[in-house]
């Protein structure tokens, strides 16, 4: 499933969430665990009337290594096989980035949605934004309060029937628990206000019925690959809030996979709308699902 994870930590409970999932699916994948670290100190600081000074910098760095030397041990005790670690300065999300590039065995980031800021969780906070938007690879945004050690129960997964769609849908099989309630592939499609008034009905049910089969063909074809139930569902409306109402409203869903961009061919550098959307409110883990360029 998985060749190597990259799991970046900040020490924040958030970060330590993380790690409890990066540990059980490296394990899971059978997959090296990198715990990476980047410590960054701000131009800002040294511009003041007692900027830095280089003893006080190399005071952060050592910190900064004995608290990495401590999430190591942590990932130790919670059952990492196969481990090592990753330090270095610089700007946390590109530094992070950096990290997963050299190496092109990472095919997966596990990161907290918000670390030692206390952002709200309505925005993400802005190292795992930027990590998300620029990263080489699939990255999971988890979130806290949920059990990391169990395979994820439930899984919704948003597609819009383009080529990353059809890659979230793959890794969707893969991480669902085979004791699970399963994967539902979910599609919304959006009418424009200003045209709504004006189309027959039996257009908007031809277009659902047209986008219920081409789900069912995609839910036939992964059925034949994992043992869960996958089922259908289609929702007329902005494809952004209908997934998060339904990850709001039906509490069961502790995942949902998303494609990096969809059909309009958004830059890779950039999230396309539905997935931002998804990654900026859902209250549980999101998966935004990037092919690493071979």
């Amino acid at each position: 499933m998985f060749r190597k994870i990259l799991c970046a930590t900040d020490f924040s409970p958030g970060a330590d969430h993380a790690l409890r999932v990066a540990v059980r699916l490296a394990n899971d994948a059978n997959a090296e665990l990198v715990v990476a670290h980047a410590w960054h100190v701000p131009a800002i600081a040294f511009s003041g009337e007692t900027p830095y000074v280089p003893a006080l910098l190399e005071e952060i760095a050592t910190d900064s290594e004995k608290e990495l030397a401590k999430v190591k041990q942590r990932a130790l005790d919670l059952g990492a096989k196969r481990l090592s670690t990753q330090f270095g300065s610089g700007i946390p999300w590109d530094r992070v980035c950096s990290f997963a590039k050299d190496d092109p065995e990472i095919d997966l980031i596990v990161m907290g949605t918000h670390g030692r800021t206390g952002i709200r969780r309505m925005l993400l906070g802005s190292v795992a934004e930027k990590v998300i938007r620029h990263a080489p690879c699939s990255v999971l945004a988890v979130r806290g309060g949920r059990d990391g050690t169990k395979m994820f129960q439930h899984v919704l997964c948003p597609v819009d029937f383009s080529d990353s769609a059809h890659y979230a849908v793959e890794l969707a099989g893969q991480l669902a628990a085979a004791d699970g309630l399963g994967i539902t592939l979910f599609h919304a499609f959006d009418v424009p206000v200003r045209f709504s008034a004006e189309l027959p009905p039996d257009v908007i049910e031809t277009v659902d019925r047209r986008t219920a089969a081409l789900l069912e063909k995609l839910a036939t074809e992964l059925r034949g690959k994992v043992t869960v139930p996958v089922t259908v569902r289609t929702r007329i409306g902005t494809p952004g809030s209908q997934a998060i109402h339904v990850l709001e409203h039906e509490v069961t869903y502790d995942l949902a996979v998303v494609g990096s961009h969809g059909r309009t061919g958004v830059s890779r550098a950039l999230l396309g709308s539905v997935a931002e959307k998804i990654v900026r409110h859902a209250p549980c883990p999101v998966l935004v699902a990037r092919r690493r360029d071979s």
